[in-house]
């Protein structure tokens, strides 16, 4: 006779292939699939030029003097979302901007959800992902506070300065999730590291001079009823110059030091790119003052500013390096079920 399986039995005996769970890279049924960082660097280079679009199209809508093209907010006047005809181009312009931040909004929306459906969770790529939601949050509240106020030029300062620090948070994101986990550890003397923190701070010092000289200037608003700075725009202008002239120092400084240590290849490269466009900005900049300060020479010079900042925060990050990620990782649910 053959005897009963015991309680032991039964819980030592492993189980039938049929009856495993399922793979944990599809995950529970209705719940979002499981992703790799392939997908999720997507993502982020998705955020990087979108936030850095959504700059130049502001941009275009305060040099066309669209600001108020769109006198409500969130409404485009009354009872209405979408601009109407008797806001002509003006009201387009801003209108199509607003659309452009909700793309952006849903992207950005995306990154925590894609962050927690890592195959690899990571803690550092989800606290990033949320840092750059709660600062759309916030550039979305801070633009409606800029229309109420009928472009205060320290509203919109602060409009396109926290742009730029979401573009920090969404450079780092993305350089994070090709990396591993864990220290970030400097990957160069700590001179050099000093003198890219020097850098990065002068390049916000200009990027905030570059904001006080536009809400002086003739092209900080919507109309020339709109509020400007009170002062003195040559003095302001030498200032944001002064200013360039030290960065662009630095940035001299800075090829040379990357040349002559031990400096990893992409701060070399970046450190490059950072000449180049610091060049030009200086270029853009000296030419737009003494050509009457242009719209078209005006938008290309914040769209300058952008690749300007975008550079030297990559620079910034090239100084500490982290193993690159396992291979593991950079796979998700639809590359599992294809391999």
């Amino acid at each position: 006779m053959t005897a009963m399986p015991t309680s032991t039995d039964r819980r030592s005996k492993p189980r039938e292939s049929g009856a495993s769970r399922p793979d944990t890279a599809a995950g529970p049924a209705g719940r979002l699939p499981v992703i790799g960082l392939r997908a999720f660097r997507r993502l982020t280079l998705a955020s990087v030029l979108l936030l850095a679009a959504i700059v130049v199209t502001g941009g275009a809508v305060r040099l066309t003097g669209s600001g108020l093209g769109c006198p409500t907010w969130p409404q485009c006047g009354d009872g209405s979302f979408t601009p109407h005809s008797a806001y002509a181009l003006n009201g387009a312009i801003e209108f199509g901007n607003r659309v452009i931040s909700i793309v952006v909004g849903l992207v950005v929306l995306a990154l925590p959800l894609a962050a927690r459906r890592l195959r690899e969770p990571r803690r550092d790529l989800l606290l990033l992902s949320l840092g750059l939601w709660l600062g759309f949050v916030g550039q979305a509240v801070l633009g409606g506070i800029t229309v109420l106020v009928k472009l205060h030029p320290a509203t919109v300062a602060a409009h396109f300065l926290l742009s730029m620090v979401l573009l920090f948070n969404a450079v780092a994101l993305h350089r994070r999730a090709r990396q591993g986990a864990g220290p970030t550890p400097p990957a160069v003397r700590p001179e050099l590291l000093w003198l890219a923190r020097l850098l990065m701070t002068v390049a916000g010092g200009v990027l905030v001079l570059g904001t006080v000289v536009t809400g002086t200037g003739p092209h900080s608003g919507d109309s020339a009823e709109t509020k400007r700075f009170g002062f003195d725009i040559v003095n302001v202008a030498q200032l944001h110059a002064d200013g360039a002239m030290i960065l662009t120092g630095l940035t001299i400084a800075m090829i040379f030091a990357v040349r002559l240590t031990s400096a990893p290849a992409e701060a070399r490269r970046s450190a490059n790119a950072l000449a180049l466009t610091v060049v030009a900005q200086a270029a853009i900049g000296f030419t737009q003052y003494f050509a009457g300060i242009p719209p078209l020479l005006v938008a290309l010079h914040m769209a300058g500013a952008t690749l300007m900042w975008i550079v030297t925060v990559q620079l910034w990050l090239a100084m500490s390096e982290r193993p690159a990620a396992g291979e593991n990782a950079w796979t998700g649910t639809h590359q599992l079920a294809t391999d």
